[in-house]
């Protein structure tokens, strides 16, 4: 018996002694699991974790991979891997993606991040993550900027030109058809015609107010070169090429077709001599539609409906031919009967005779003061000589005592106001002879040539000559008599 209860008594001892340790080894409750390296000796290798007790220790977790960027269905606009324009309507929204078979290159499947960014916000109003939305007219940039997730570097960056245009539904041109027509022989014709552009706002459409403004024309006849311009909400096509042809005109994105007929007119006359109470008819080639004719000085001369002209006294007028935006027109010299015969000796002399100051008095021969005095004088003018002709200072000064010089002299502003009467006197000054003002020449005025009109649309005119081509002389070099 009492060996059994000390056998027992030793045993209880000893199981005491081992909870001890265990609990020693073993953290309390809810703590982990793991063991520490201090409870084993120094040149013992960590247990690895089992599953049935013991020292347990959990393997050091690997990071979750970033996700990569995917295309998206639903984007409208695909960006490619080469240049490209971008072109929207204000107001437009949608979301940009790329077209990924274009990126093949770049190893997409590694892209964990992409980013869009505008250059301009007030043009084009964007999110990172590619939305977008179009504010107003005007051009910027779309910033493409995507990430390789492994190395956390950029691996591609692209840049895209983005054209915002007004909304153009509304936008249409006020005629498909239009004529232009050249004057021939015109100094400063214009070769144009205007559309009005209607609908939308007119201040988009004005090439010197708006730098983002958007057009191109092109011509279906190839020998026929048409040019445009955008201005104050018209369209103007310019050509200088005679025949017909289809113009296309594409304004920001919308496309326009006008019919295009260009011909050349021309007045039958620039230049005429008129008899007081006389009428002249003129006419307009390569027109046959209506007229609207106009005469400068009313009273001078008169011009009716179908472009018969009148002189009524002796001046100057000019007579327009209005054709659509253009102008033709004539300078009419009114003139007594005696004046015009005057006037058509001298250049009968000119043009039949020989110059010679030695012969100047001999048929066949003339000069500049014997040409004025031989044509004057068989109708009663002698400037004071009888029989002989004077020189030209002897008929200037034979003009000035009688009063019959004009004021300013050979003027660009006498010009200009057609102050010169067909048959009156140039006199050039400014030689040292001793004569009457230093008067070297003389020459008789017979007109004027009309050449069309200045771009302040006043007329361009040149002074004819008896003796000389048209617009010889520069205005500034002698005095005018009156005759």
């Amino acid at each position: 018996m009492r060996s059994f209860f000390e056998k027992k008594r030793k045993f209880m001892v000893w199981s005491i002694v081992a909870a001890i340790c265990i609990s020693a080894v073993l953290p309390p409750m809810g703590q982990s699991a793991c063991v520490s390296a201090a409870a084993y000796p120094t040149a013992t290798a960590r247990p690895s974790a089992t599953a049935s007790g013991g020292g347990i220790v959990s393997p050091t977790p690997k990071p979750t991979p970033l996700p990569v960027v995917t295309a998206k269905p639903k984007a409208d606009i695909y960006l490619k891997n080469a240049h490209q324009d971008i072109i929207l309507t204000v107001g437009a929204a949608g979301e940009f993606d790329l077209e990924w078979k274009e990126f093949n290159g770049y190893a997409l499947e590694n892209l964990t991040k992409l980013r869009y960014r505008s250059g301009d916000s007030s043009i084009l109003q964007m999110t990172s993550d590619g939305g977008y939305r179009a504010l107003k007219t005007g051009s910027t940039t779309v910033t493409v900027t995507g990430w390789d997730g492994r190395y956390d570097e950029i691996m591609l960056e692209k840049t895209y030109t983005v054209y915002v245009y007004p909304d153009m539904s509304g936008v249409s041109l006020a005629k498909k058809s239009v004529d232009i027509y050249i004057v021939k022989n015109s100094y400063s014709a214009d070769h144009s015609v205007s559309i009005d552009i209607k609908g939308g706002d007119t201040g988009l459409f004005d090439e010197d107010e708006n730098e983002d403004l958007t057009y191109e024309v092109s011509s279906s006849n190839s020998k026929m070169y048409v040019s445009a311009r955008v201005s104050q909400g018209k369209l103007i096509l310019s050509c200088s090429d005679a025949g017909t042809t289809t113009v296309t005109f594409r304004l920001y994105d919308k496309e326009f077709q006008i019919q295009l007929r260009v011909s050349v007119v021309e007045i039958s006359n620039t230049s005429v001599l008129l008899v007081r109470h006389k009428t002249k008819k003129l006419k307009i080639k390569g027109y046959s539609g209506k007229i609207q004719w106009k005469s400068s000085r009313p009273k001078v001369a008169s011009v009716s409906g179908k472009g018969k002209v009148r002189g009524k006294k002796e001046g100057n007028t000019i007579i327009s031919a209005k054709i659509g935006d253009i102008r033709l027109g004539c300078v009419i010299s009114v003139t007594t009967k005696k004046k015009k015969k005057v006037i058509r000796c001298a250049q009968r002399i000119a043009s039949t005779s020989q110059y010679s100051q030695p012969k100047r008095m001999l048929k066949g021969y003339y000069d500049c003061s014997s040409l004025v005095w031989r044509s004057y004088s068989k109708y009663g003018v002698k400037f004071g000589a009888s029989s002989y002709a004077p020189t030209a200072a002897g008929e200037a000064e034979y003009l000035a005592r009688h009063h019959k010089l004009l004021k300013g002299g050979f003027s660009q502003k006498n010009a200009s106001k057609l102050k010169f009467k067909a048959g009156d006197l140039m006199f050039e000054t400014g030689a040292s002879n001793g004569r009457y003002k230093g008067i070297y020449h003389v020459e008789m005025i017979v007109g004027y040539e009309f050449y069309g009109w200045d771009q302040r649309n006043k007329p361009v005119v040149v002074v004819k000559w008896a003796n000389r081509p048209d617009g010889h002389y520069g205005y500034g070099v002698g005095i005018v008599g009156k005759m």
